[in-house]
């Protein structure tokens, strides 16, 4: 039963569905405290059209990351049975919350180099950012990597 609700779920719900209504609800709550001048409303449509693309890309890189888990699983995400596809779906949440947590501390940390070195000579900032980089992609890396060698446990059947 549970199966035929998610084949269903899952034919039937796309990314740019969720894109769309994510980007309806932005402009609708955005249109509330905007008076009708042309520049703020070009303005507001432009960052909903940029916002709506990001949300699609978003939903289509995690729906790509889904299969790919569930590929590793050795599964299909048709024939996935309930507890895989959750696990899957668990894991995945898991690393893009961490990847996103580590981006906005990269962005934290490449912003202060610069706001605290930014008098020095050019190649400090740079470094310093450089360095800032590097350890926000190894971390990432790292924690990417070991969630991807993390399987479903499996029965021994031989035992």
């Amino acid at each position: 039963m549970m199966s035929r609700i998610r084949t269903a779920v899952a034919k039937s719900t796309r990314p740019i569905y969720l894109a769309a209504l994510s980007a309806t609800v932005f402009f609708a709550v955005g249109m509330q405290n905007i008076t009708l001048e042309p520049d703020i409303f070009a303005r507001h449509a432009v960052y909903t059209l940029v916002f709506f693309a990001g949300t699609w890309i978003a939903c289509r890189l995690f729906s790509a990351g889904l299969d790919r888990r569930l590929r590793l699983e050795g599964a299909s995400p048709e024939s996935a049975s309930d507890m895989i596809y959750t696990f899957v779906i668990y894991l995945e949440v898991i690393k893009h919350v961490v990847g996103i947590s580590f981006t906005l501390g990269w962005i934290a940390g490449v912003m202060a180099a610069w706001e605290f070195l930014g008098d020095r000579v050019i190649f400090v900032p740079v470094g310093v950012s450089m360095a800032v980089s590097l350890l926000a992609f190894a971390i990432t890396y790292g924690f990417s990597s070991f969630t991807d060698q993390v399987r479903w446990p499996i029965k021994d059947e031989d035992n």
